[in-house]
């Protein structure tokens, strides 16, 4: 079957699903929250240090809102996509009321809390390339993406960030889905070749330090 119909089919199914709703429909919202609501719990984890409650209820209050305003929903992206950016908003509106609250936690426990809150994801998924996950690279890895073109940032974030499928990421991008390939596969490579050139460099520093250190 074609790219384009494959796009079309399942966008139309969304669609449907979404109409159904506005219909009040209950089968529909059971299959809504089935369909999403665990995927965007991952999705949100691994965006913040809040804990298992307060996740919870940004994940429940997300699904909420979207449901609340199915009507602007146009299918210009896909559903996942759409609560992501949702989930974004409430993301960020949990840290700043978290950010208001007294510090009560340990200095050290605070910034592994920062470490794992990261938004790259690279090294967790182990690919493009397998990388100790230690919290201490994390900062380096963010570094080297974020030096990458904002396009090979761009569909990096959507396939280790947000677990897009290619089909979604294809959507999001305006892009046929060979076309999406193409780019997460130069985006893959462009990563290794500046992670190879930070590793160099990192170990003839700490090669240079060794020296002075040895005289």
């Amino acid at each position: 079957m074609p790219e384009s119909t494959l796009w079309s089919s399942n966008v139309t199914a969304e669609r449907e699903l979404v109409g159904r709703m506005r219909a009040g429909d209950q089968r529909a919202f059971d299959t809504f929250f089935n369909a999403y609501a665990k995927r965007l719990a991952g999705f949100a984890a691994r965006r913040c240090a809040l804990d298992a409650s307060a996740l919870e209820d940004v994940v429940q209050q997300t699904m909420i809102n979207a449901v609340k305003n199915l009507a602007t929903f146009r299918g210009d992206s896909t559903l996942f996509t759409w609560l992501c950016q949702i989930c974004r908003n409430l993301l960020a509106d949990a840290r700043r009321k978290q950010a208001r609250q007294p510090v009560i936690e340990s200095l050290d426990l605070a910034a592994a809390n920062r470490a794992t809150a990261l938004p790259v994801q690279l090294i967790d998924y182990r690919d493009p390339l397998d990388i100790s996950s230690a919290d201490s690279q994390r900062s380096d890895i963010r570094r080297v993406v974020n030096s990458l073109p904002p396009r090979y940032v761009r569909v990096l974030e959507l396939k280790y960030g947000d677990e897009l499928s290619l089909e979604e990421m294809a959507l999001s991008l305006g892009l046929s889905e060979s076309a999406a390939q193409s780019l997460l596969a130069r985006a893959r490579r462009a990563f290794a070749e500046c992670w190879a050139a930070h590793e160099d460099e990192s170990h003839g520093d700490s090669g240079i330090r060794d020296d002075m250190s040895a005289s």
